[in-house]
C-alpha cells in the first residue's frame, strides 16, 4: 500500500510540476492593447490622465476603461468557480466514500449489512398414492435434518483503489453597481459624475481527474484521498458603464456610455486531497488556471468644450495573458441525527493570485490577490432505490465574504473610487444554496447533479453541473 500511495504521489507531483510548466507564466503580448482614447480631439493629442481622456483642457470620463479595470475582479470570480467546482467534487466524493459499504453489501438504516443470497424455492412434483406400509408408518413422524450452508468469506479489499471522474458546468452572474467619481483634468476637478455599472457572466466548462483512496491510514476507518486534476473553462463578460453628469454647467462633460465585451478563457489543472475519520474531514485544493483575456468595447465619449458637449464614438480592443494560482481548504465535521440523516457545519478560505502578461498596464491592469472566507452546513439524507442504486440528497446554505481585494487595476485618481465592482465585494457578506443529488449504482460507479443559487447586494448568481465517476 506504501508503495502504491508513493507512486501515485510522484506522478501527482511530477503532472503538477508538468502542468507548471505547460502553462507557464502567461505570454507576453498577445495582440493590440486597447487604447482607451482617441489620439486627438480638436487638434490636441489625447491621453488618459486621472480617468478621463484629455488634452489637458478639454476632458471625457473613460467609461471603457473603468469597465476594463473591473475585469480583475470578475476573472477571479472565473477563478472560485473553478476553484468551487473542484472543492464540490472533492467533498461528493468524500461523503460517497463515507458512505461506501463493502462488496457484498448494503447500507440499510443507516448500517452496512451483508446482501442475503436469493432463495429459490424447489420444484413440487406430485406425489404417488401412498402404501399401505407407508400409512402405517406416518405413525411416527421421521425427523429432517436442515443443513445451513455457511455465509461466503467477507471479500477483502484492496489497500488502495484508483478511479477516475468528470464533471461538466455551466454558470451565469449578474452584477450592478452604483458610484460617484470625479472626472480630472489637469490639476482641476472638472464635474462630479453618477457612474452606473452592470455586468453579465456566462461560464461553461468541465474538470476531469484521477485519483486514489486509502483506507485505515492512522485508524481503523479513516480515509484518504489524493489526486489530480485537469480542465478547460470559457467565460463571456459583458460590462456597460453610464457616466452621467450631476451638473450640465459650462465646462463640466456630457453623459457618456460604454459597452465592453470580453472572453477568459483556458485550461486548468491542480492537485487536491481530502481526509476523514469519523466525523472529522478536511478538504484540501491547489489549482492554476492559465487564461487568456481578450476584450473589445464601444464607447460615445462626452468632451466638455465650452457650452457644447459634442460626442466622438470610439472602439478598441486588446488582449493580455492571465494566471490565477488558488489555494483553498476547508474544515468539516458530521453528526449523524439519525439513521438516514446527517447534519455538516463546514468553514472554509480560499487565496487567489493573478498575475497579468507585461502589457496590462496599457489595459488599466495590474497583479492583484483576493481572499475569501466562508461558513455553513450541509444537510443530507440517504435513500435506497430500487434496493441497490442508493440516492444522497444534500442541501448546502454557506454565507461567504471576499475579506481582501487587493490590486487587480491601477487606481489612478477618479478610478481609484469609482471601481465599482471591486468595493461592491469587498466586505460584503453574501449568501449561496445549493442543492445536490448523488448516486451510488454500485461496481465502482457513481453520478450527481447539482443546482446552485447565490445573491447579495448588487449579485445574482446560479449555475448547475453534472458528473460521473468510475473506481477500480
Amino acid at each position: 500500500m506504501q508503495y502504491a500511495i508513493s507512486r501515485l504521489l510522484t506522478v501527482a507531483l511530477l503532472s503538477g510540476a508538468a502542468g507548471f510548466l505547460m502553462l507557464g507564466h502567461p505570454a507576453e503580448v498577445r495582440a493590440q492593447s486597447a487604447f482607451f482614447c482617441p489620439p486627438s480631439f480638436g487638434g490636441g493629442a489625447i491621453n488618459l490622465q486621472n480617468g478621463a481622456c484629455t488634452d489637458g483642457k478639454n476632458g471625457a470620463f473613460s467609461g471603457a476603461a473603468l469597465a476594463s479595470q473591473a475585469l480583475t475582479e470578475l476573472s477571479q470570480t472565473t477563478a472560485q468557480e473553478t476553484t468551487k467546482n473542484t472543492i464540490n467534487a472533492v467533498s461528493t466524493r468524500r461523503a460517497q466514500e463515507e458512505q461506501r459499504c463493502a462488496e457484498g453489501f448494503s447500507r440499510v438504516d443507516g448500517t452496512c449489512q451483508r446482501i442475503p443470497k436469493p432463495v429459490s424455492a424447489p420444484a413440487v412434483s406430485p406425489a404417488p398414492a401412498p402404501s399401505l406400509t407407508e400409512v402405517r408408518s406416518l405413525a411416527a413422524p421421521a425427523v429432517k435434518i436442515v443443513r445451513r450452508e455457511p455465509d461466503p468469506p467477507v471479500p477483502i479489499e484492496p489497500a488502495v483503489r484508483f478511479g477516475t471522474w468528470t464533471q461538466v458546468y455551466g454558470d451565469y452572474e449578474n452584477r450592478s453597481a452604483t458610484g460617484f467619481g470625479a472626472t480630472v483634468v489637469g490639476n482641476d476637478v472638472d464635474g462630479t459624475l453618477t457612474n452606473s455599472m452592470d455586468s453579465r457572466t456566462s461560464t461553461v466548462g468541465f474538470l476531469a481527474g484521477v485519483d486514489l483512496t486509502s483506507r485505515g491510514l492512522l485508524f481503523g476507518n479513516d480515509g484518504l484521498i489524493a489526486g489530480v486534476l485537469a480542465g478547460y473553462v470559457s467565460s463571456n463578460l459583458t460590462l456597460n458603464v453610464s457616466s452621467l453628469t450631476n451638473d450640465n454647467i459650462n465646462g463640466i462633460p456630457g453623459n457618456g456610455f460604454s459597452r465592453l465585451s470580453a472572453n477568459l478563457s483556458g485550461p486548468t489543472a491542480g492537485l487536491y486531497a481530502t481526509y476523514f475519520n469519523g466525523g472529522f474531514s478536511t478538504d484540501f485544493t491547489l489549482k492554476v488556471d492559465a487564461l487568456t483575456l481578450n476584450e473589445t468595447f464601444n464607447e460615445l465619449l462626452a468632451f466638455n468644450n465650452g457650452a457644447n458637449f459634442p460626442f466622438i464614438p470610439f472602439a478598441g480592443g486588446g488582449s493580455v495573458s492571465l494566471l490565477n494560482t488558488t489555494i483553498a481548504g476547508d474544515l468539516n465535521y458530521r453528526f449523524d441525527l439519525y439513521p438516514i440523516f446527517w447534519f455538516e457545519p463546514t468553514v472554509g478560505a480560499q487565496y487567489t493570485n493573478s498575475s497579468y502578461g507585461s502589457n496590462a498596464a496599457q489595459l488599466g491592469l495590474e497583479d492583484g490577490t483576493l481572499v475569501m472566507v466562508q461558513g455553513g452546513a450541509r444537510f443530507g439524507t440517504t435513500t435506497l432505490i430500487n434496493n441497490r442504486i442508493l440516492m444522497t440528497t444534500t442541501l448546502t446554505g454557506l454565507a461567504y465574504d471576499d475579506v481582501l481585494v487587493e490590486g487587480g487595476f491601477i487606481p489612478a485618481a477618479a478610478f481609484d473610487g469609482a471601481n465599482l465592482l471591486a468595493r461592491a465585494d469587498q466586505g460584503k457578506v453574501r449568501g449561496r444554496g445549493v442543492l445536490a443529488l448523488n448516486f451510488d449504482c454500485g461496481q465502482g460507479i457513481t453520478s450527481f447533479v447539482q443546482g446552485e443559487v447565490r445573491g447579495g447586494k448588487g449579485l445574482f448568481g446560479a449555475g448547475g453541473k453534472a458528473g460521473v465517476r468510475v473506481q477500480w
